[in-house]
């Protein structure tokens, strides 16, 4: 028996049936483009993984819609999600942006949204957990009262006060 092995590459670059491939697990809707393909947990961000010529590479969702409008990123740059949705993968001033790790951390510290290492959506959820909800909720295309509904719901094990 033969074992493979791939080598990861953090420069392979994506073939056109890779960007069509990511584009067919994006779901627009009049704010965030959501994506709705792997997940990793436990912070709820989009994966992709493609491969090509014994090389495999895994980037992030909105890092991977990013380079595709501004090409690859340097070193010291990460993306800054402006609309606090981890699975947004729309380029846009309000929505996903190049910047900073300290630039990151300060926006998102000063919005409430950095607890350290709490992944917590403040549903009472995990960011996973939320993300998987939108993801099903966004299974059959755009839906505002099922987006909705995902974004807000805090799950059957959530129980009422009164």
């Amino acid at each position: 028996m033969v074992i493979r092995r791939r080598e990861f590459d953090h420069t392979l670059a994506p073939t056109a049936d890779t960007i069509a491939a990511f584009w067919s697990k994006v779901v627009r809707s009049p704010t965030c483009w959501y994506w709705t393909g792997a997940i990793s947990a436990p912070d709820g961000y989009g994966r992709l993984n493609f491969q090509r010529d014994g090389r495999q590479r895994t980037v992030l969702a909105h890092r991977f819609a990013i380079e595709l409008e501004f090409g690859p990123l340097g070193d010291g740059v990460v993306c800054e999600h402006r609309c606090h949705e981890p699975l947004c993968v729309r380029v846009d001033p309000a929505h996903l942006i190049r910047s900073t790790q300290s630039e990151n951390i300060r926006y998102a510290v000063a919005l409430g949204r950095h607890a350290g290492a709490a992944l917590l959506d403040g549903q009472g959820r995990t960011r996973y957990e939320r993300s998987l909800a939108i993801r099903e909720a966004l299974s059959g295309g755009y839906d505002e009262t099922r987006l909705l509904t995902a974004k807000l719901d805090a799950g059957r094990d959530q129980d009422t006060l009164f």
